[in-house]
């Protein structure tokens, strides 16, 4: 069990980390249109391959081969897997937008940081080891049912509904340097989060049903509202 929760936390925060100095201190190269292109061939594979796990149909598949209680493992791994080989493969092209000096440079990686810190606060409070899988595995080694899932209706929950996905796409955007590469990455992986939240957002729907439609209908998906939503349906 052990073993099979260390790999699940690796797999998990090794691409993250990696993520982090990777948009953090881009690499500026001499790489053209092709190596562009090249690029987004990495995002789409990244990208779909991400999607296509995460639909039912697959999670059923991978529940065929390795159990149901070991399918949110399985996606963790490959996701994991596919984003390192993106990172590892990306061609740095030619160009700088911005590179900040001084105090602005340090402002801004400091606004990074927080954005990332962010992304991994938002996920603590959705219950970080059922995020990770680290919970389903214990519980199937107890021999402990699964819980019916449920809203989160903390922090900044109560403001929109998708605020890990807010501050992923802030860590794209903010940073003491801009390269063309990174340009292409943020843009990318923007579209990604934008076109993955409509698809997130109609299993969710499929999931919890009207629960989830009274939160669609008080808290916004991007833009927080000014005062947090108290869950009574009320505003």
């Amino acid at each position: 069990m052990y073993a099979l929760i260390a790999l699940n936390i690796v797999a998990f925060h090794a691409p993250g980390i990696w993520l982090f100095f990777f948009l953090l201190f881009p690499e500026q190269g001499t790489g053209g249109i092709s190596d562009a292109l090249f690029n987004a061939l990495l995002v789409v594979f990244w990208g779909g391959t991400h999607s296509i796990v995460a639909r039912k149909f697959f999670r059923d598949f991978l529940a065929g081969l390795v159990g149901k209680d070991f399918v949110k493992l399985a996606f963790t791994v490959i996701a994991g897997v596919t984003q390192c080989v993106m990172l590892y493969y990306w061609r740095p092209l030619d160009g700088v937008l911005w590179h900040a000096e001084g105090v602005l440079y340090w402002v801004s990686a400091f606004l990074f940081a927080c954005a990332f810190g962010a992304v991994f606060y938002c996920s603590i409070l959705l219950d970080y080891m059922e995020v990770l899988g680290v919970r389903k595995i214990v519980r199937y080694f107890r021999g402990e049912p699964d819980p019916a899932p449920a809203l989160c209706l903390k922090g900044p929950y109560r403001f929109c509904r998708h605020p890990v996905y807010l501050a992923t796409v802030a860590c794209l955007w903010i940073g003491p340097v801009m390269t063309t590469g990174r340009l292409e990455f943020a843009l990318l992986v923007t579209i990604y989060v934008l076109t993955g939240t409509w698809f997130e957002e109609r299993d969710t729907r499929k999931e919890m049903g009207e629960a989830y439609d009274l939160y669609r209908a008080n808290v916004p998906m991007w833009i927080p509202r000014l005062t947090p939503w108290r869950g009574d349906g009320k505003g």
